[in-house]
C-alpha cells in the first residue's frame, strides 16, 4: 500500500515515546504526494488536500440524474422540485407533464404544444387568461352541454354554436 501520510515525527530505534512526541507525530503530519490519485479531483497544496481547479465534473457528482454538460445544459430525468425561482434566458423544454403549484411568470412569448388544463373552482374551465395589473381583467373559456362558456371579468356568457 502506498504511503499516504508523511509523519510529523520520526522515532529512533531506542527512543522513548512521550506524549509530546506522539502529539508531534500527529499534529505535524502532512499528506504524501502518493495520497492523491491522478485525475481524482484532489491535489496537494502545502501538504494539505484541496479540490483541484476544473476537476469536478458532472460525472463525479452525479451518477444518474440530474446531468449537465460544459454548455450549461441541465437534464433532469424524473421530478425537479424547487422551492425557489427557476430563471432562464434561453429555452425551457418540458417533455411530459409540467405541474406548477403557485405563480409562474412568463416574460416574452410562450408556445404550448398540447393542452393547457386549468383546474380550480370553476367547473369545466380549460383556459383562464388574466392581466397582471392590480385590478386584473380576466377571460376564461369552457364548455357546458355543448355550449361554449366565456367568462369576462366575472360575467359569464353562454355561446351556442351551430355547425355551418
Amino acid at each position: 500500500m502506498p504511503q499516504i501520510l508523511n509523519k510529523g515525527y520520526t522515532f529512533g530505534a531506542t527512543e522513548q515515546v512521550t506524549s509530546t512526541k506522539l502529539g508531534q507525530l500527529v499534529d505535524n503530519a502532512t499528506f504524501a504526494s502518493t495520497a492523491v490519485v491522478g485525475g481524482g479531483g484532489l491535489e496537494l497544496s502545502g501538504g494539505a488536500l484541496q479540490i483541484a481547479n476544473s476537476s469536478i465534473t458532472p460525472t463525479k457528482l452525479s451518477s444518474g440524474a440530474p446531468t449537465w454538460d460544459g454548455s450549461n445544459n441541465l437534464t433532469v430525468n424524473g421530478t425537479l422540485t424547487t422551492g425557489g425561482t427557476i430563471s432562464t434566458s434561453g429555452d425551457l423544454a418540458v417533455n411530459g407533464v409540467c405541474t406548477i403549484n403557485g405563480t409562474s411568470t412568463l416574460t416574452g412569448n410562450a408556445t404550448f404544444v398540447g393542452q393547457i388544463i386549468r383546474s380550480g373552482t370553476s367547473s369545466n374551465r380549460t383556459v383562464q387568461l388574466r392581466t397582471g395589473s392590480t385590478t386584473p381583467n380576466a377571460i376564461s373559456f369552457g364548455w357546458n352541454n355543448g355550449d361554449l362558456l366565456v367568462t369576462v371579468d366575472g360575467t359569464e356568457y353562454k355561446v351556442t354554436l351551430t355547425p355551418v
